[in-house]
C-alpha cells in the first residue's frame, strides 16, 4: 500500500510550511504582548469589526491546521477510500498537502478554494514542490462562486475558511455529498454552539453524525453524511 505522506519531498515541503507557521504564530504571539504591555492594543484591535474580505490580516496569516490534524485528516480520508474532495479555505496549501497525498494515494482529486491570489499561488508552490499539483485544482475567489460548479459527487469535504460560510458552503455542496461522505471542520471552538451556529447545527443535524475532537487550543468536528 503507497503512503504519499511519507514521501520525502511531500515530507520536506509540510516540514518547511510548518517551520514558517510556528515562527509566524510566535512572531505575532511576542507582537500581542508587546502591544499589551505598552497598553495598545495593536493589530488585533485595528482588525476588529473587519471580516476576511478587507482584513489583510487573514491574507497573510498562515492559519493551518497542525501536523495532529494534518494526519488525522489523511488517515480519515484513506480509510473512507476517498477519492472526490472539496477543501473550503486552501490558505497557504497546508491542508491541501494532507489531502492530496491522500488525493494521490486513493488516485482522488481535491477541488480547492482560496480567496486571496498570493494564498493560492503559495499553495500551488507548495503542490509542485511535493510533486502533488496533478491532484489539486484551487479555484480562486468567493467560495460560493468558485464552488458552485462543482460536478462529481464528493467523499471528502474540508471546511477551514471564514466561519460565517461554514453553513451556507455546506448548504451549497450538500446536494453533492455522497452517502457516507466526511464532513470535517476545523476550528469549532470559534462557534458558542447555539441554534443557528454551524457548531450547534452540525452536531444537531438528522442526516449526520458527528462528533467533537479536541486538538490543542481547538477543536475538529468530523461528520459522516446519511443520504
Amino acid at each position: 500500500m503507497t503512503d504519499t505522506l511519507n514521501r520525502a519531498n511531500v515530507m520536506h515541503t509540510l516540514e518547511r510550511e510548518h517551520t514558517l507557521a510556528r515562527h509566524q504564530a510566535e512572531t505575532r504571539r511576542q507582537e500581542r504582548e508587546a502591544h499589551a504591555t505598552s497598553g495598545d492594543s495593536g493589530a488585533a484591535l485595528r482588525r476588529s469589526g473587519k471580516g476576511f474580505r478587507d482584513a489583510s490580516h487573514f491574507q497573510h496569516a498562515y492559519l493551518s491546521i497542525d501536523p495532529a490534524q494534518g494526519a488525522l485528516l489523511y488517515m480519515l480520508a484513506r480509510a473512507a477510500k476517498a477519492r472526490h474532495f472539496v477543501e473550503f479555505g486552501s490558505s497557504f496549501g497546508i491542508s491541501t498537502l494532507y489531502l492530496a497525498a491522500a488525493a494521490e494515494d486513493n488516485d482522488g482529486q481535491v477541488i480547492g478554494s482560496e480567496y486571496y491570489a498570493n494564498k493560492r499561488e503559495h499553495a500551488l508552490n507548495n503542490l509542485r514542490d511535493a510533486g502533488l499539483e496533478h491532484r489539486v485544482d484551487i479555484r480562486l475567489g468567493d467560495a460560493m462562486e468558485t464552488l458552485a460548479n462543482v460536478d462529481d459527487s464528493i467523499d471528502f469535504l474540508f471546511l477551514d475558511g471564514e466561519k460565517s460560510l461554514y453553513l451556507p458552503v455546506l448548504a451549497l455542496l450538500k446536494p453533492h455529498l455522497a452517502p457516507g461522505a466526511f464532513v470535517v471542520a476545523d476550528n469549532l471552538d470559534h462557534f458558542e454552539g447555539v441554534p443557528g451556529d454551524f457548531r450547534h447545527e452540525i452536531q444537531h443535524a438528522e442526516d449526520f453524525t458527528s462528533r467533537l475532537i479536541p486538538f490543542g487550543k481547538g477543536m475538529l468536528s468530523v461528520s459522516r453524511y446519511r443520504d
